[in-house]
């Protein structure tokens, strides 16, 4: 596996058991290096009063402290070479900061809460690192006690991409991504999720409309047939292409809106981890973008792996 270099943060509200046994599998499947980085927030950066600057230094010291306890608990028990970095902060800013001094190939997280705790399924900390880290990002639900056994990667019909060459590059990368976890963690399928709907049939079923229910029926049924030669098509290819992997990809084809319809289709698969691309701006399919992008993250309950475009710069590390 090319992804060799994980970034593992922690920040003073994470809860670490089910981290710790997912890196400790991670580890397992190859020549692996992790990085542990602690990040505590910078309380006393806006105080002006120096009694209040006193104690709140004082429990960043404490936070710090929990960290180093935390990290010192999982570290031995992850079995790779690591090393270890404590820092305050802003803490998205600090994680992307250190992946990309760090030349992590990926990030990986646990959600700041368990499901169900707050109205949107991840914190400000995990939707942040989504939309700004240039590095995958892997987000783990903490009421996931194993490592992941099912894996899942959307991906989105690249012959209609308006940049087809940007979004062939992206699905790829998606794939090798997938292929590579799944090699990790012994998982021998990975299951192709690709969302399609008709566009137009809210309007030809209008009483505005002349269309009869099999005309109608009859253009819905041409989308499907179109989406799934694509889709078999595109997995075909990639079996052809992965068998190094040992790793077999299948194909799902789901109805509906990516929103509603990648959250069903991993429910229904039971999938443990979805692979997703994402960014902020693009005119590239299979990139879920602002609202879109939170909604799909927020209504799956599985743990996720975004992968962003090639080339994508972030504001917060620009240089990688």
């Amino acid at each position: 596996m090319s992804a060799t270099n994980a970034l593992v943060a922690i920040d003073h509200d994470d809860q670490v058991g089910v981290l710790t046994k997912v890196m400790a599998q991670w580890a397992k499947g190859g020549s692996s290096r992790v990085t542990f980085v602690g990040v505590a927030p910078a309380l006393s950066a806006a105080m002006t009063n120096p009694n209040v600057v006193s104690l709140a230094k004082d429990t960043e010291g404490l936070m710090l402290k929990d960290l180093k306890d935390r990290i010192d608990q999982i570290r031995n028990d992850v079995g790779a070479p690591s090393n270890v970095h404590f820092l305050s902060g802003r803490i998205a800013d600090e994680i992307i900061k250190a992946a990309v001094l760090n030349k992590a190939d990926f990030v990986i997280k646990v959600a700041d809460r368990a499901l169900g705790a707050r109205p949107t399924l991840f914190g400000s900390v995990e939707k942040k690192l989504i939309r700004k880290c240039p590095v995958p990002v892997w987000i783990v639900r903490t009421e996931q006690d194993r490592p992941p056994a099912r894996i899942a990667v959307a991906v989105d019909n690249t012959d209609t991409a308006p940049k087809r060459a940007e979004a062939e590059l992206l699905a790829a990368s998606l794939v090798k991504h997938s292929a590579e976890l799944a090699q990790r963690f012994g998982v021998e399928e990975v299951d192709v999720v690709h969302a399609w709907s008709a566009v137009g049939v809210a309007l030809m079923e209008s009483v505005r409309s002349r269309m009869s229910p099999e005309q109608v029926k009859s253009y819905v049924k041409e989308w499907e047939d179109i989406s799934a030669r694509w889709l078999d098509g595109f997995v075909t290819a990639v079996n052809d292409r992965s068998s190094g992997y040992g790793v077999a990809f299948k194909p799902k084809l789901i109805m509906g809106d990516p929103q509603k319809a990648i959250s069903t289709a991993t429910k229904e698969l039971e999938t443990d981890l979805l692979v997703i691309g994402s960014a902020n701006r693009s005119g590239i399919p299979g990139l879920f973008i602002g609202n879109t992008a939170e909604s799909i993250l927020d209504s799956v309950e599985c743990s996720i792996f975004v992968v962003k475009p090639e080339g994508f710069a972030s504001i917060v590390a620009p240089n990688l």
